[in-house]
């Protein structure tokens, strides 16, 4: 079902508050539907992962099939072998042997993170210092904060959930939801007639 079929002529514009309403909205269906969905998807890897573990099966995947005919194949994923530096010294003296070792010096991360911590534009003089010292620390670039991020955050009020499932539910956002595919449950069908 979808709200395409309420009214085809165009949608004016949203308000700013109609535009949150609808937001608020979309989050919280989000919210409820999406967990739902995601276990209806998930349903299918505990007993696969069973009949793959099981010494007496060899089934690795599962077709999902609609009318006897495959659409989709589930199958275990199977990891590959990784390989990680066990012994750093014996390793280390194996590419020394084969002259690819080479010697990195920077700054400790801690004092770097203490450091950035610490920092502050100074306004007279454009540099950054040490906060506590007043110490220029060279290397250090400034990114200008107090600009809009990009994103905006959400933050229910009380009862702010059940006010929006409720006007919902009453139809109140009809208007909001035009082109917003639905998910109902499949209604009863009547039986083919031959």
């Amino acid at each position: 079902m979808s709200y395409d079929d309420v009214d085809q002529t165009p949608e004016p514009a949203l308000s700013l508050g109609d535009a949150a309403l609808l937001s608020v909205f979309g989050k919280l269906f989000k919210d409820q539907v999406v967990p739902a969905i995601d276990e209806k998807i998930a349903a299918v890897k505990g007993p696969l992962l069973a009949a793959y573990d099981n010494p007496e099966s060899s089934t690795k995947s599962i077709d999902a099939k609609v009318d006897g005919i495959a659409v989709a194949t589930h199958t275990v994923a199977i990891s590959k072998d990784k390989y990680a530096v066990g012994d750093e010294e014996a390793f280390t003296a194996y590419a020394e042997d084969r002259g690819e070792v080479e010697v990195i010096i920077r700054a400790r991360p801690a004092f770097q993170d203490a450091m950035l911590k610490r920092a502050k534009y100074d306004k007279a003089t454009g540099a950054i210092v040490d906060r506590l010292t007043g110490e220029v620390i060279p290397g250090i670039t400034r990114i200008p904060g107090g600009k809009p991020t990009g994103s905006v955050s959400l933050r229910w009020k009380d009862g702010g959930q059940e006010a929006v499932m409720d006007a919902f539910h009453k139809g109140e956002l009809d208007s909001l939801l035009r082109g917003v595919p639905m998910l109902p449950a499949a209604p009863a069908r009547e039986p083919e007639q031959k």
